[in-house]
């Protein structure tokens, strides 16, 4: 019999405009909903670490376009330059990778939320105008 899929915890930190920088666990959205205030940049932790297993991530910011991808508790974006977030990607790395995945998306104004991106997937359009007002992201231990 198979164990249930467990959620490996995350802290995601965002910056949002107007607000500033705030913190959400794993299965909050990080950032607000209605409210017209579109994310800036972001950064993502493991609450308690697994050997092996890291995580990286990639931000698509408005006028800037795509960023470096970045390592765990690394910021990606900006941050007090009223750039819109408008896209981004996250992938599991290190050799416990492929027991887990990753999954996440985005809340755009006007939108809604995207479908369910996984590991690596880019979630967002690039060049639109899109704004991600919050994102939500969580990695699953695979079945």
């Amino acid at each position: 019999q198979a164990a249930p899929a467990h959620r490996v915890a995350l802290r995601v930190g965002v910056h949002v405009q107007g607000l500033g920088d705030r913190e959400f666990a794993d299965d909050d959205y990080a950032g607000t909903r209605g409210e017209s205030r579109h994310l800036e940049g972001f950064a993502i932790a493991f609450v308690d670490r697994i050997p092996g297993l890291g995580i990286r991530y990639m931000a698509h910011v408005q006028n800037v376009g795509d960023t470096s991808w970045v390592g765990e508790t690394e910021y990606s974006g900006t941050r007090g330059q009223g750039l819109r977030l408008e896209g981004f990607a996250i992938e599991l790395t290190g050799p416990e990778a492929a027991k887990y995945d990753v999954h996440y998306l985005g809340h755009f104004a006007r939108y809604g939320d995207s479908n369910v991106m996984s590991n690596g997937e880019f979630c967002g359009v690039r060049g639109e105008g899109l704004t991600i007002e919050a994102l939500k992201v969580w990695v699953e231990a695979k079945a």
